[in-house]
């Protein structure tokens, strides 16, 4: 009985070991020409940002080795050559993670040589293609470019026609490495890099207005198929680069800028993402993140609206109560001020003692500004909206300027020096909650409102204000034909 336990202990004790042993990632590498005791770095992607994993010194020979007992998560990983003003060149890692890689400085690509991993040396023989193909792609089109002659143009097409067969040439090869191998990460990432194929809408030659139809069908054909070659199980591709460029490209120049259509498209890749927990999570952050921070007024609704649908009802594992309690006092400074809500009134007192109440103003259009004499950028831009309105008091225009502060002497000094016969307030005695409704932490601030306190515009520049009213006029003009 012990002898067989011993020979239990002994098969366990291999087993773990060998289990231990396939969790070890090994790199070796060798770069020719690097000094002695050179330091490489090893970091992998995670969409467009580097993070380090491991470093090693090389020989006389330039030979170092990357290793620890365990394994690297699947991506786009890069070996980082300080020595050479961080030069770097990109491998993958996937199933197989102890091999070689050898090149040198002088081209790490075309020289490189790889032992022990099948998918890289698919991968450095794509670069390699792709890299030929774009240079016969950059040739014809500067023939083309310098055959722009309309005596040429046999010429010019021939070229074109030849464009047309590298294209091909190209997509045939990709189609291949997805073929050969659909669950390697080289497919995946061909497959992320593959443009939606829109097919040909069936629309009569004769069909009035057919042109603009058509374009209509390619853009909510493309919109609508846009993510459809991306596996949003995989996360080995979040540690690439080309999952936020996506979804950038996406919403920079796919969606129209409507918060209703982005908020929207933002549900439909965040359940997508669905299928794999780390993919869920970044794709929720980057999109509640983007409008958050996006300079285009009114995105701040759907930041408000991803929020709601997932910070504050409980979907985001990843997000602690500290985390939580941030967005929801972001939401609730945000909810009372975004464009499309009527303006939270305001009952204060003016520079003679009176009491103005903003939602009594009668105005086509008023100029709400939080300002203070000691902020160096009230200083330039509030005597510049002074100027502004004294063209826009007789088109409709008013403005309810609002002290934030309470020490009235400079506010005074400064209301004279410069004129400012608007309508003057402040809080005396901090009865409004301004702040909050409508998120003042800073100042100069900017909101313009309609005849019915309707906000229209926030955070606007003084600059942009003329161009902007004028806009508003047009559209309520052309609104009444």
């Amino acid at each position: 009985m012990n002898t067989n336990k011993n020979l239990m202990l002994i098969f366990l004790m291999v087993l773990i070991t060998t289990f231990l042993f396939g969790q070890e990632y090994k790199i070796k590498v060798k770069i020719k020409n690097l000094p002695d005791k050179d330091t490489l770095l090893l970091a992998h992607r995670f969409t467009d940002k580097l993070y380090a994993d491991d470093t090693t010194l090389v020989d006389k020979n330039g030979s170092g080795t990357f290793s620890k007992k365990k394994k690297l998560d699947g991506g786009i990983y890069v070996v980082i050559i300080p020595a050479l003003r961080k030069q770097y060149f990109e491998f993958l890692i996937d199933q197989s993670q102890q091999f070689s890689i050898e090149t040198d400085t002088s081209d790490f690509i075309a020289n490189i040589k790889v032992s022990g991993s099948d998918e890289n040396k698919k991968f450095f023989d794509w670069q390699r293609s792709m890299a030929k193909l774009e240079k016969k792609m950059k040739e014809i089109q500067q023939k083309i470019k310098n055959y722009s002659d309309k005596k040429m143009q046999d010429s010019v097409k021939v070229w074109q026609e030849n464009g047309i067969t590298i294209d091909n040439e190209r997509k045939a090869y990709w189609d291949k490495i997805k073929k050969d191998d659909p669950s390697s990460l080289l497919a995946k990432i061909l497959n992320v890099l593959t443009p939606v194929e829109i097919p040909k809408p069936d629309y009569p030659e004769n069909m009035p207005k057919r042109d603009s139809l058509v374009r209509l069908f390619q853009y909510v054909y493309n919109k609508d198929h846009y993510w459809d070659n991306i596996d949003f199980s995989d996360d080995r591709l979040l540690r690439t680069p080309f999952i936020e460029s996506k979804l950038k490209e996406f919403f920079k120049n796919i969606v129209l800028t409507q918060p209703d259509s982005l908020t929207k498209e933002s549900i439909k890749v965040c359940e997508l993402a669905r299928k794999n927990k780390y993919f869920f999570q970044y794709i929720v952050i980057y999109t509640t993140n983007y409008f958050e921070t996006s300079q285009i007024m009114g995105m701040d609704r759907v930041f408000v609206n991803l929020a709601d649908k997932y910070y504050l009802s409980d979907q985001c594992w990843w997000a602690d109560s500290t985390i939580i309690s941030k967005i929801g006092e972001r939401v609730t400074k945000i909810k009372p001020n975004m464009l499309g809500e009527i303006a939270p009134d305001l009952k204060m007192e003016d520079v003679n003692g009176q009491w103005q109440q903003l939602k009594f103003m009668k105005a086509d259009f008023i100029i709400l500004i939080f300002w203070e004499p000691n902020c160096g950028h009230c200083k330039k831009e509030v005597p510049k909206l002074y100027e502004l309105y004294k063209t826009l008091r007789d088109k409709g225009v008013e403005v309810f300027a609002v002290y934030t502060q309470n020490d009235t002497t400079e506010w005074k000094k400064f209301i004279n020096e410069h004129g400012l016969d608007w309508i003057n307030v402040y809080d005396k005695y901090h009865f409004t909650n301004f702040r909050n409704l409508y998120d003042i932490y800073s100042t100069p601030v900017i909101y313009i409102l309609d005849k019915n306190k309707i906000i229209i515009a926030k955070r606007i520049g003084v600059e942009q204000i003329e161009k902007f009213l004028e806009f508003e006029r047009n559209k309520k003009m052309n609104s009444s034909y």
